[in-house]
């Protein structure tokens, strides 16, 4: 266990939202995050398998390219990786305690409060890229824009905001427009920005705040990107890409798909030169077919069965699940094993789920946000949601239930949470 997964098990889930302890902590590192080049990503669906786009096609045109993420699945080195390495224990340990001599060595942290998990781990991202010499960096947010640690980032090269939809309401605001509005605070003068978001309204909003900052604003409403039989193609702004192979078969990942490639093609006719970027179609493909983003919509074989595990945490992320899984497996039945935090929308999430028409296995985790089975079940039967209803004490339990209740041809599926996810692959998968 590295020092910071130590640190993670004791305030991991902490959340201390505001940019004065990130800077003073950067401030006393010399400020590693303003000599990167940056892509700053956001939003409420979507942002991590849009960075994990962005950073495949980059690394594969030959860019050494940093790429910051969370949550982590199994464990913290996968939030930090350069090229195709995640950062090792010992680089861990090594400025976990450079920073944390700073906290301590500082009157000024008794005053502004210690640095919580996401901040110092920030820190170490910037910290660590720096010292690695990236060409680019690649950061998504923790939580929102405005106030989340990630936004400590004073000019990006490009602002990304994929999408927003009701999420984290009691902290970014109960409305689409003040989350719209807290998410467009990552946009900064002198730089670009994009947004999937296709609800005119809210769209608007990003633009008018991104032309009020005199920084241009692009919207994938002005490319396309259509399938044929098992293949996509992009016409871009000025790149037109044929014949695109996506192994993925969520029908959500052709949005962020669309983004990440109007994402490159508007770093390419803007910093081209800077980055010594020089884009290939081939380069491109191959940078698509090699992404990866485990626990969105991941399909693997246990025990002679089909799993479908799929990290959809939020009402918006279970809907673009719900129509993946009935374009994909048409006609199929389903045995959802379910785990949400408390702080989500579980009562709209259960009643999307229950369109399925399968049965449902609640099942605790070993994490003290999860939401009681008991009241998930409780409410499920209330209104009928699910054929059955279930519950386990871990997933392990869970699995085991779920393994007497199927029949033959039915698929099992876990969502609501990427705790979720990360435990079935760390104490099922090993």
């Amino acid at each position: 266990m590295s020092k910071l997964d130590a640190i993670y098990d004791k305030n991991g889930f902490i959340m201390n939202l505001g940019l004065e302890r990130i800077t003073a902590l950067l401030s006393y590192a010399g400020n590693p995050q303003e000599r990167l080049k940056i892509i700053h990503i956001t939003g409420t669906n979507g942002k991590g398998s849009v960075s994990r786009f962005i950073y495949a096609i980059l690394k594969e045109h030959g860019l050494k390219t940093g790429l910051y993420t969370s949550p982590h699945l199994i464990s913290f080195n996968e939030r930090i990786i350069v090229g195709d390495k995640k950062i090792e224990d010992y680089e861990l340990n090594r400025l976990s305690l450079f920073f944390k001599k700073i906290i301590l060595t500082n009157k000024e942290f008794e005053k502004l409060g210690e640095p919580s998990f996401f901040e110092l781990t920030t820190a170490v991202c910037f910290k660590y890229f720096e010292e690695q010499n990236i060409d680019i960096a690649i950061i998504e947010a923790g939580l929102g824009g405005r106030l989340d640690a990630t936004n400590v980032i004073k000019k990006p090269i490009l602002s990304v905001i994929t999408n927003v939809s009701m999420d984290h309401k009691n902290i970014l605001g109960n409305s689409l427009k003040k989350i719209a509005l807290d998410k467009a605070g990552i946009i900064k003068q002198g730089s670009l920005v994009v947004t999937g978001e296709k609800k005119a309204k809210i769209k608007g909003l990003i633009k008018e705040h991104a032309l009020s900052l005199n920084v241009p604003f692009f919207s994938t409403e002005q490319v396309k990107l259509y399938k044929i039989k098992n293949l996509y193609n992009y016409n871009g702004l000025k790149l037109t890409l044929n014949g695109i192979k996506l192994h993925n078969q969520a029908w959500y990942q052709k949005y962020n798909l669309g983004l990440a490639l109007l994402s490159v093609e508007i770093i390419y006719n803007n910093y081209k030169d800077i980055l010594g970027l020089n884009i290939k179609e081939d380069l491109l493909k191959k940078g698509i077919c090699e992404f990866n983003n485990e626990g969105r919509f991941e399909i693997i074989n246990y025990k002679n069965s089909t799993l479908i595990l799929d990290g959809a945490h939020n009402p918006g992320g279970i809907k673009s699940l719900v129509v993946s899984l009935k374009r994909a497996f048409k006609n199929s039945k389903f045995i959802i094993i379910f785990a949400v935090m408390k702080d989500k929308d579980y009562k709209t999430m259960l009643k999307r789920l229950s369109v399925l028409n399968g049965s449902i296995i609640f099942t605790g985790l070993d994490n003290d946000r999860v939401k009681d089975i008991k009241e998930l079940e409780s409410f499920s039967k209330k209104y009928n949601y699910f054929k059955n209803t279930f519950c386990s004490k871990n997933i392990k339990d869970g699995l085991d239930l779920a393994f007497k209740c199927k029949e033959e041809n039915d698929l099992i599926l876990l969502c609501g949470s990427l705790y979720l996810i990360g435990e079935f692959k760390r104490i099922v998968l090993n």
